[in-house]
């Protein structure tokens, strides 16, 4: 009788990948960003989160803000509700803007023509972070959902990846709203007008409409 070796790692996937494929059946991808955990792992009865900010807001490139992540939290590296200073520090590499009369908002401008907003108290830091653009910006070239959601995005798509997002805009307004909102009450809020389907503008803070009147947010 000869000796009975045991299966090397590569025999052992190469049978499972066979297997599979007789059967039909594929393994389901899991949810990117979040890591698999066996039956008995920890966390293995909590289902991960989905939606759009569903985890915290992915730091990227503190220079290429197209490399951000929108979340409930923040935008990037910019986060809701540390100190006002901490947030100039992060924008520092961008241009300010006159802030425009009636406007709540500190702008700055990055190269790509993405404008960059912040609102902002003595007590609670950065209240609101504010998206939007002078010119047409391509998907992908400014920050975007964990599930790809950013300005220039349509609103097909935004309720196609959120069908959690309710309309927030009142009825005959030029800008139609749509926000989604965690448990702790923050919302992310998608704005674009009514007669183009395009996202211009994207809010993240407490308030679920858009709130930046008098800011330079333009048709």
């Amino acid at each position: 009788m000869g000796v009975v070796r045991p299966l090397s790692v590569a025999a052992v996937l190469a049978a499972g990948a066979l297997a599979l494929a007789l059967t039909g059946c594929v393994p389901e991808r899991p949810t990117p960003g979040f890591v698999a955990v066996t039956p008995d792992g920890p966390g293995a009865a909590t289902a991960p989160p989905t939606g759009a900010g569903a985890g915290a807001a992915g730091t990227g490139d503190p220079s290429d803000p197209a490399t951000w992540t929108i979340g409930f939290d923040g935008v990037g590296p910019l986060v809701l509700g540390t100190p006002s200073a901490a947030q100039h520090d992060v924008l520092a590499a961008f241009e300010p803007e006159v802030a425009a009369d009636g406007c709540g908002l500190d702008f700055v401008s990055t190269p790509s023509g993405l404008r960059i907003g912040t609102g902002e108290s003595a007590a609670d830091g950065v209240t609101s972070i504010v998206l939007d653009s002078d010119v047409a910006v391509a998907v992908g070239a400014a920050p975007r959902t964990a599930d790809g959601i950013g300005l220039g995005s349509t609103v097909d798509e935004l309720v196609t990846a959120h069908p959690e997002a309710r309309k927030t805009s009142g009825m005959g307004e030029g800008l139609i709203t749509y926000a989604i909102t965690d448990a702790s009450g923050r919302s992310i809020v998608f704005g674009a007008w009514r007669t183009d389907p395009a996202i211009v503008t994207i809010q993240v803070g407490a308030d679920d409409r858009i709130t930046t009147e008098g800011c330079g947010l333009t048709a």
